[in-house]
C-alpha cells in the first residue's frame, strides 16, 4: 500500500461533473470520461471504472499506465506531478546550475506543486534564470548549460499550460525563448533535428504571443542553421521571414542585415552582398550602450558586429579583410566571450 493520493482526489473533485451542477466529478464519471478519451484518442476501449479510481486515491495502485495518465492529465486538466503520479522537482532540478537564489527556486518548487502560484515573480525568476546561463555559456560551452536550460524549458511549459489569462501571453512568450535558446544550443553540437524542432516551437509559440522580437529571434537561427548545414536557399528564405515585420529593431535589426549579407555572398550575389554589407555597417552607431542593452541580446555590441563582418567580408573573397576584422573583433570583445564557443568561426578567421 502506497501513500494516499489527495492530489488526484482533489483534482477529480475540483473538476466539474457534467450531471451534477456545482459538484466535482464522480469516481464514475471520471472513469467514463478517461474510457472516452481512449477511445478517441488510442482506438481502443477504456477499461477504467469507480473501483480502480478509489484505489488510486487511496494509494493501492501507484501509478496507473502510460496511457490511462495522459487521458487523466487531459480530463482534469493537471501534470502527473498534479495528480500524485511522480513527485515534484527538488532544487536541483529546477537549478542544475546553481545560479538562482534559495528564494526563487523556493518559489518555482511553489509553482510545480500549485498551478494557481503561476505569477510575475515567478515568470521573473525564470527570466534571470535564463539571463544567468546565457552568460554561463559564454564561459563554459552549449553541452554545460543544456540540462539547466531543459529544467527551465521544462518548468516553463508548465506554467505557459497554468497561468492565468493575463499573464498567458507572456508565460508563451518566455517559453518562446527557452525553446529558441535550446535550438541555438543545438547548432554547435550539431544536432540538427533537436535544433529544428526546438526553433519551429520556439517560432509557433512567439506567433501565440504576438511577439515580433521573439519571432525574429527563431527564424534568424534557422538560418543560421541552415547555413551551417550549407542550405543557403533555405537560409535565405528564413532570414527573408526574420525580417518581415517592421517592428523587429536595435541590434536584432542590424544582426539581421549582417546575416543577410553573409547569406548573398556565400550565394555568390557579390554586388548585392556589398550594399547589405554597407547598409549594415551604417546602423552600427545607432546601437545603445552596452550596459543598456537588454538580457535577450547582450551581445550586440559593435565588437560583436565586427565579427559578422568578417564573415561576409570572407564570402565575399577578401580574406586580408575579413582576418583584420576577425582580429579586431577578439581585441574589443569581453575576454569571457573570445573564449566562447560561439567565438570559433571568428577564432578561426583571425588566426588564418
Amino acid at each position: 500500500m502506497h501513500g494516499r493520493n489527495d492530489r488526484l482526489r482533489e483534482a477529480r473533485e475540483g473538476t466539474p461533473s457534467p450531471r451534477v451542477p456545482g459538484s466535482g466529478l464522480s469516481r464514475q464519471e471520471l472513469a467514463d470520461a478517461v474510457n472516452a478519451w481512449l477511445a478517441e484518442h488510442t482506438g481502443r476501449a477504456g477499461a477504467l471504472d469507480g473501483h480502480y479510481v478509489a484505489r488510486l486515491e487511496r494509494g493501492a495502485v501507484r501509478r496507473p499506465g502510460r496511457d490511462y495518465r495522459a487521458a487523466l492529465r487531459s480530463v482534469l486538466g493537471g501534470s502527473d506531478v498534479d495528480l500524485g503520479f511522480a513527485d515534484p522537482p527538488n532544487a536541483s532540478a529546477i537549478d542544475p546550475e546553481g545560479v538562482m537564489t534559495r528564494a526563487e527556486t523556493d518559489r518555482l518548487i511553489g509553482i510545480t506543486t500549485n498551478p494557481a502560484r503561476v505569477d510575475d515573480a515567478g515568470l521573473d525568476a525564470v527570466a534571470g534564470v535564463l539571463a544567468s546561463v546565457r552568460r554561463l555559456e559564454d564561459e563554459t560551452s552549449a553541452a554545460d548549460v543544456l540540462p539547466s536550460v531543459r529544467a527551465q524549458t521544462d518548468l516553463a511549459e508548465r506554467m505557459a499550460r497554468c497561468a492565468r489569462a493575463g499573464l498567458r501571453r507572456r508565460a508563451v512568450g518566455l517559453l518562446s525563448e527557452l525553446h529558441q535558446y535550446q535550438g541555438w544550443l543545438s547548432i554547435p553540437m550539431q544536432r540538427w533535428d533537436a535544433s529544428r524542432t526546438h526553433l519551429d516551437r520556439a517560432a509557433v509559440l512567439a506567433l501565440e504571443a504576438d511577439d515580433a522580437h521573439r519571432l525574429a529571434t527563431a527564424l534568424s537561427f534557422q538560418a543560421y542553421r541552415a547555413m551551417r548545414q550549407d542550405d543557403l536557399t533555405a537560409a535565405s528564405a528564413l532570414s527573408e521571414a526574420a525580417s518581415r515585420d517592421d517592428r523587429v529593431g536595435g541590434g536584432l535589426s542590424i544582426y539581421l542585415r549582417f546575416q543577410r549579407a553573409e547569406i548573398l555572398a556565400r550565394s555568390g550575389e557579390r554586388s548585392e552582398a556589398a550594399r547589405a554589407l554597407s547598409r549594415a555597417d551604417g546602423l552600427i552607431d545607432q546601437l545603445p550602450p552596452q550596459e543598456e542593452l537588454p538580457s535577450s541580446g547582450y551581445w550586440y555590441t559593435a565588437a560583436f558586429f565586427l565579427g559578422q563582418r568578417a564573415f561576409v567580408l570572407d564570402a565575399l573573397g577578401d580574406r586580408a579583410a575579413a582576418r583584420e576584422a576577425a582580429r579586431a573583433c577578439l581585441a574589443e570583445m569581453p575576454v569571457e566571450w573570445a573564449n566562447s564557443e560561439w567565438a570559433v568561426r571568428r577564432r578561426t578567421l583571425a588566426e588564418a
